[in-house]
């Protein structure tokens, strides 16, 4: 009988994977295609429009294996250098590229009405990784094109802050740490979405989405200290997320004003999606349907399908029907159509061409050996040739 664990994958950054993470990642990319391909576009169908939900599980993912890898590499002797190297290597030269390839057809095709530019946002906003400071301050997405991208600032703004836990912290009080920052979180947005602040402050910021992004730290931290013990609990962490689900569901229809999705639906999406990783990487037998191929070549070039989708998209209109996207005809859906391919196609040529190659070169980092614990007198010391 074919055994139910996730089966070990290799990482582009070196770091451990199992395959069935990587089909996960890409089921979530082909969420948000078909969200913004064919739900928040004109005539669309916005009950496909479940992008959110794959940004969160996006979320969960990075905060599980940023987390786990701190976890597992923080005693090394190079840990920053070698951390900070991998993460520049693995997320920066695809997103600047895109994020100045973009621009530079900003200037090539003016405010022609099918470019959806609101250029607000200055360039350095975006080279920062500050464009989401820019959306709470002004209520506005930007660069429609790289709208997005709000969710990778959040992500590398929570790279520079997330080793400061776990090195400042006592691992004994890592989880208390880490349920603190979220139930602010949550507080956070209770504060804002009841007061008359520009709700973006509440959707796009680190400290109010910290929730969605830590509960992925969490289960990393769970993962580590109880895997084991875990697994006897499998049953319950894959239902636990049809409950919350359900319970998302039932207070949106609660509550028409959506004040009680706004604040706890980030909250009990995200521990409900925890739940699910945790189970995939604990044996569950759903684990071995992420593990088709079809879905870990998207999860592979996920990164920069996610970058450059929208920005293939409104050309493909552009360019063809001179117009904003729209399935408002069988031109509309053609086009379409056209453009998914061709986003699936781009981004497989960045993600090979850019970060496959300059990933791989990080991943030449190596880590060095664990630092000594120290000892308390020389008599006790280990000797070095026992120090892995």
């Amino acid at each position: 009988m074919p055994s139910s664990s996730p089966t070990p994958a290799s990482s582009l950054d070196g770091s451990p994977r199992n395959a069935a993470l990587d089909g996960l990642r890409g089921l979530m990319t082909i969420v948000v295609l078909l969200s913004h391909f064919f739900a928040e576009i004109d005539d669309g169908y916005p009950r496909l429009g479940l992008g959110w939900l794959a940004v969160d599980m996006f979320f969960i993912l990075s905060g599980f294996l940023i987390g786990r890898l701190i976890i597992e590499r923080k005693d090394t002797g190079n840990f920053l250098s070698v951390f900070v190297m991998r993460r520049i290597c693995r997320t920066v030269p695809s997103y600047f590229i895109s994020v100045l390839i973009i621009f530079l057809l900003l200037e090539f095709f003016g405010a022609q009405s099918w470019t959806q530019f609101e250029r607000t946002f200055p360039l350095w906003s975006y080279l920062t990784f500050s464009q989401n400071m820019f959306m709470a301050f002004t209520g506005s997405v930007g660069v429609y094109w790289l709208a997005p991208t709000w969710t990778l600032a959040l992500e590398e703004q929570l790279y520079v802050l997330l080793p400061l836990v776990f090195f400042l912290m006592a691992r004994r009080y890592w989880l208390l740490t880490l349920t603190v920052i979220t139930l602010a979180a949550v507080l956070l947005r209770a504060l804002i979405f009841a007061s008359t602040v520009s709700p973006s402050w509440g959707l796009v910021l680190l400290p109010t989405r910290g929730d969605v992004l830590i509960a992925g730290v969490i289960a990393a931290v769970l993962f580590k200290d109880k895997g084991a013990q875990l697994s006897r609990y499998n049953l319950a962490l894959r239902s636990v997320p049809v409950a919350l689900l359900f319970a998302t569901v039932l207070i949106t229809a609660l509550d028409p004003s959506h004040y009680l999705f706004n604040v706890f639906g980030p909250f009990l999406v995200s521990a409900g999606f925890a739940c699910l990783l945790l189970a995939i990487v604990t044996g569950a037998p759903e684990a071995k349907r992420f593990e088709s191929r079809f879905l870990r070549f998207f999860g592979h070039i996920s990164y920069c399908v996610y970058l450059t989708h929208l920005t293939v998209l409104a050309l493909a209109h552009g360019l063809i029907l001179d117009s904003k996207p729209t399935l408002g005809s069988a031109a509309g859906w053609f086009v379409t159509l056209v453009a998914l391919v061709a986003a699936t196609g781009v981004g497989w040529l960045l993600t090979t061409l850019i970060e496959a190659p300059l990933t791989a070169y990080g991943r030449s980092w190596k880590w060095s050996s664990h630092r000594p614990t120290p000892a308390l007198n020389v008599e006790a010391q280990v000797p070095e040739s026992a120090v892995r």
